[in-house]
């Protein structure tokens, strides 16, 4: 999906065997294990640099930059390059642009601040191409991709009077669209543009003992305290977490959860 990034084909997805590294960087991940499997080849001497912008964030780092005020790790980085003297080339503009772009929903959540705005002007300014970052980004999806938010809308259900909405991502479905587990990212956010919704979940079949959960919240529940009650984190808006059970399972504790999260908020209202 992003592979028009410049630099995207320098990306690898763990170490060079045989290197030992000594300086390590983590970006955008509010606790060490969900950083990936490739974290336990990091040699135990590493200084670890932790940027990040999840108020959940477990401070794991030696060094940890939280800033939970901003609206994309990708600001962060840019007023780390400000701040040591480092010029922003259009590449490195675009880069963070998308970011920003991302993190922001396209400029709809409710994280688009002034100074979100203010930096992807700027960053515009510096290179970015804002037309062709959007079209590459939201109008370029797969066929596969397309075909899987079908098979997973299918299963939505809608509870509480409307307040509630969850849907499914099966194997199953995954081999039937021809798709992979990544493809499914955009579907929590369409659940999530029902009209007068207060949570919407999303369940992602990874393997017969665990299921992911995405969730995103527009009413009082916090959706990363929903999550950190199943080991996750994220926003209060938007929050994810990896559930050590089958999908039937992990569906029943998560709605659960869910439920008496929706009650005990509208008893506080």
């Amino acid at each position: 999906m992003y592979g028009f990034l410049p630099g995207f084909e320098g990306i690898h997805a763990e170490p060079p065997h045989g290197v030992e590294p000594q300086l390590v960087f983590f970006f955008d991940s509010g606790n060490l294990e969900r950083s990936g499997t490739a974290v336990r080849r990091i040699a135990s001497q590493a200084t670890i640099v932790n940027v990040d912008h999840h108020p959940s964030n477990s401070r794991f780092g030696d060094i940890n930059i939280i800033d939970a005020n901003a609206s994309a790790v990708g600001q962060m980085v840019l007023e780390m390059l400000d701040h040591f003297g480092y010029p922003v080339t259009p590449e490195m503009a675009a880069n963070l642009y998308v970011a920003l772009l991302t993190d922001t929903g396209g400029f709809r959540h409710e994280n688009t601040t002034p100074r979100a705005l203010e930096d992807a002007a700027r960053l515009a300014r510096l290179g970015a191409d804002p037309g062709h970052i959007a079209t590459q980004v939201y109008k370029m999806r797969p066929e596969t991709t397309l075909k899987l938010s079908g098979l997973a809308l299918a299963t939505m259900r809608v509870e509480l009077e409307g307040r509630l909405a969850w849907a499914k991502v099966t194997r199953g479905m995954l081999k039937e669209a021809g798709a992979v587990m990544a493809e499914s990212e955009g579907i929590i956010d369409t659940l999530n543009s029902i009209a007068g919704l207060e949570l919407a979940i999303l369940f992602k079949d990874v393997s017969n003992e665990l299921t992911k959960i995405s969730v995103r919240s527009r009413g009082a529940v916090d959706a990363a305290a929903l999550c950190a009650s199943f080991g996750g984190g994220g926003h209060i808006r938007a929050a994810g977490a990896e559930i050590d059970k089958a999908m039937d399972e992990a569906v029943r504790i998560v709605l659960g959860a869910a439920k008496e999260a929706i009650a005990a908020a509208s008893a506080n209202s």
